[in-house]
């Protein structure tokens, strides 16, 4: 069996990052698997795993067969001599022009099965939406939405191997990330102290060095900042609040896991690492991905509906509010509940008050995490639902 992968990198690692998961989940649950994953940015896929070069059109990594999904003419030779019969289409990304090219030319007569793996939602309709049949321009080239999502109507979350372990084993997670990152990085002083991850959008983080500042005093606090389009205002912050952090290094997605894993809070960011917190049962909040007129409001106050911890919401939705860009009325009709300040001070005071209150009661909250992410687990491995689908496509 043989699966071509289309992956653009949009959101930085998040996209590939959902990607290169899928692949190693499908691989680990069918050996004989045969992976083509086209790329359009190497560079953020190198930054996530070792043994990616590129600077290479095409190369082998993990027995599977990587291209470049920009150049033209090696891409379309290899997909014309070895037309694909399933096609992945990860979050809405299209197909290249030369793949285009070969799936439509009369001379092919080719029968593909296309499948459009949906970016994550905790909105209602992802339910309805799995599994529900597009057209595309030939009876022959079928395509069909596969969703990722928080229930049973839905294809589940990636379950690969090794996030497994180091949500099951903690001390699995520990010594995979002692025997890949500094020793700075794991002091003595890691285990014994309370663990912050900030991995975010940029922002003005003020409200949340002021509070770890405050926090600090109560326990020994290490704060941790991934690299990322947000860290440069983290650090700023952090700095001028005279907080201690620890700039972290690219890490290997499995190592990225560990780490993760470990922490006793996390601000994190990217449809990837935000499905690996909600699969960890960690007290955590969410920075989504910012959309215009403020509609990404409707698909959190969808996840806070579905989580279900009533003391993150005022936080998140302060968190994730541009005060000053305009707001489609969906997202009105959502905060004129939920009674937010409108007065910068005001709004910086109530998120740093906020925050401190759920950083000194995250072993309260845990068991409210862990709570979803039991309910999550139950709904199964989104990669071996997917090649359950597609084995029932193959001609018997």
């Amino acid at each position: 069996m043989e699966i071509t992968v289309l992956c653009r990198v949009v959101d930085n690692f998040g996209d590939i990052g959902v990607v290169f998961r899928l692949c190693r989940a499908l691989s680990e649950l069918k050996k004989n698997l045969e992976i083509r994953l086209v790329v359009s940015n190497l560079d953020s896929f190198a930054k996530i795993s070792k043994g990616i070069d590129s600077a290479k059109s095409f190369q082998e990594f993990h027995g599977w067969k990587i291209f470049d999904w920009n150049d033209n003419e090696l891409c379309k030779k290899e997909f014309s001599r070895n037309p694909p019969e399933f096609i992945l289409e990860c979050f809405q990304c299209g197909r290249p022009e030369w793949l285009e090219e070969i799936l439509f030319f009369p001379q092919f007569n080719l029968n593909v099965q296309i499948v459009n793996i949906e970016y994550l939602t905790a909105e209602s309709w992802a339910d309805d939406f799995h599994l529900l049949k597009s057209g595309t321009r030939s009876a022959k080239i079928k395509k069909i939405n596969f969703m990722p999502g928080f229930t049973k109507k839905t294809g589940g979350l990636i379950l690969d191997k090794n996030f497994m372990c180091c949500l099951s084993e903690k001390k699995y997670a520990l010594n995979l990330a002692k025997q890949n990152l500094d020793k700075k990085i794991l002091s003595e002083d890691f285990s014994a102290s309370f663990k912050i991850f900030v991995f975010s959008y940029p922002k003005n983080f003020d409200f949340l060095a002021s509070a770890i500042k405050e926090f600090s005093l109560l326990k020994k606090v290490l704060v941790f900042i991934a690299p990322g389009a947000g860290s440069d205002s983290a650090k700023n912050s952090l700095e001028k609040f005279s907080v201690d952090f620890i700039l972290l290094p690219f890490m290997q997605q499995e190592v990225w896991d560990a780490f993760l894993s470990l922490m006793d809070f996390s601000f994190v960011r990217g449809e990837d690492s935000f499905s690996r917190c909600c699969l960890l049962g960690n007290p955590f909040v969410w920075n989504i991905y910012p959309q215009e007129d403020e509609f990404h409001i409707v698909k959190l106050d969808a996840f806070l509906k579905r989580i279900k911890i009533p003391q993150i919401e005022k936080f998140s939705f302060l968190y994730n509010r541009n005060f000053k860009a305009s707001c489609c009325l969906e997202s009105l009709e959502i905060l004129k509940e939920k009674k937010l300040p409108s007065e910068i001070e005001e709004i910086n005071l109530e998120m740093k008050n906020e925050i401190l209150s759920l950083l000194k009661n995250s072993e309260k909250l845990k068991p409210e995490f862990k709570k979803f992410s039991n309910e999550i687990l139950k709904n199964g491995n989104l990669a071996e639902n997917l090649l359950s689908f597609l084995e029932t496509k193959i001609p018997r």
